[in-house]
């Protein structure tokens, strides 16, 4: 019975630091930990009486796996969370159940053996858990495809290591039984620190893609910034020439010609006051920057602003990416198009307490209803070459702020549409 019960707390404290381990907070992860550890303590009696004691391992893999199942519903997380959770607490509770695997050796000597690592588990995790990925983790690692030298993404490596982790601490526990007490304690330091050194490297890789990630993004921005500033010393540059080409024209009497330049002038001049509203230049730069992109393809981005986002409740950073994203996408489908002729809209205005930033474009075909259901999962894509994290993230970019991103059709065309909400607190940027 005393087994039992040190298997539930084992199982309990297990799963409760593979949800840690990416911030899945709260009471409904507590309870969860603890309805798995309660059925993993169930399953150890009734084995135990059925004397299948030896299969127990794998009976309580595959519970693990059904909590996983459980929690695809009861915490909405991704496949690729729950799987990550699965991995992680699976390892350690094979590194907890080592200690009650020597009970027929030691008898209550391992237990007691076993609920100090147990402890020591629990204020482990307590300590690193603001050192753990968040839920959107992967997106860290997102830009990696986008590397000429990119074998792929790097965040299979996650996987892998408490993969790895797992798979070296079962067998260790198969071909190493605990015979006595220091063997037992020797064991259970050897496991104990297999398993953090697999978690203090998912922590490293995290942290060094993220602050990988903030450098890519600031040279992205500096040169973006740099030519939507070079664009306006052209422009300061040029002011004289033209002042001077339409006062020669007015003196020569050239009126069509002078009306002919001046519309020119107009309409090249007002590409790049589309996006002056903006009040932070770096989201001018980004959208200035997809126009040029989109150009080069033969495709015209329309920009209609009416809000100039200085009180939006995400940072320059992430207002980037929900807006870059959306136009990305588009610009991906339109430039397959023959008819470029309708180009892209991009609308961002204000509506109650909300920012709207509106994204469409023409489509060869209308989405159906699944197509509709899935195309915010975590890995669905249309596209080869793409692993489907784009809209996914985005989603959950939007839904931490508390806003919403939806999809409208009206006949071949698309709209995607992200709603967040104005931070009123927020101080505007200085102009």
């Amino acid at each position: 019975m005393i087994q039992c019960i040190y298997a539930a707390a084992a199982a309990a404290v297990a799963w409760w630091i593979g949800l840690a381990f990416l911030r899945v907070r709260g009471i409904g992860a507590v309870l969860h930990a603890a309805a798995t550890g309660i059925l993993c303590g169930g399953l150890c009696r009734w084995m135990q009486s059925a004397e299948l004691m030896a299969l127990f391992l794998a009976a309580e893999t595959l519970l693990f796996m059904l909590s996983a199942l459980a929690g695809r519903l009861w915490h909405r997380l991704g496949w690729d969370n729950l799987l990550h959770i699965f991995l992680v607490a699976q390892g350690a509770f094979v590194t907890l159940w080592l200690p009650g695997r020597g009970w027929e050796e030691l008898g209550l000597t391992a237990i007691w053996l076993g609920i100090p690592t147990v402890a020591v588990f629990a204020v482990m995790a307590i300590c690193l858990r603001d050192r753990f990925p968040q839920q959107d983790w992967r997106d860290s690692f997102s830009d990696d495809a986008d590397e000429p030298d990119s074998k792929g993404p790097r965040w299979q490596q996650m996987y892998l290591i408490p993969a790895g982790v797992w798979l070296l601490l079962t067998t260790v526990g198969r071909l190493l039984p605990i015979r006595n007490l220091s063997g037992g304690i020797g064991i259970c330091l050897l496991t104990t620190a297999v398993f953090w050194l697999g978690i203090w490297q998912m922590i490293a890789m995290t942290n060094y893609q993220s602050q990988r990630s903030v450098v890519r993004t600031e040279q992205l921005y500096r040169d973006e910034m740099q030519s939507f500033l070079n664009v306006i010393r052209s422009q300061r540059h040029d002011y004289n020439f033209h002042v001077q080409t339409i006062a020669g024209l007015i003196r020569q009497g050239k009126v069509e010609e002078c009306l002919r330049y001046v519309n020119a002038l107009e309409e090249d001049t007002a590409i790049m006051n589309a996006v002056l509203p903006v009040r932070d230049p770096a989201i001018s730069a980004m959208i200035h920057s997809f126009r040029l992109q989109a150009v080069r393809q033969g495709i015209e981005i329309h920009v209609d602003i009416h809000y100039d986002m200085a009180q939006i409740a995400t940072n320059v950073y992430e207002t980037n990416k929900i807006i870059s994203n959306l136009l990305q996408n588009a610009i991906d489908e339109v430039s397959t198009h023959e008819d470029k002729s309708y180009g892209i809209r991009l609308t961002i205005l204000k509506r109650g307490e909300f920012c709207v930033i509106r994204v469409s474009n023409k489509i060869r075909r209308a989405p159906t209803q699944e197509d509709l259901g899935n195309i915010y999962q975590q890995g669905y894509t249309t596209k080869t070459g793409h692993d489907g994290v784009g809209l996914s993230s985005l989603r959950t970019l939007v839904g931490r702020y508390h806003g919403a991103l939806y999809t409208q059709v009206e006949g071949d065309v698309i709209e995607f549409v992200a709603r967040v909400p104005i931070n009123y607190a927020k101080e505007p940027a200085e102009e």
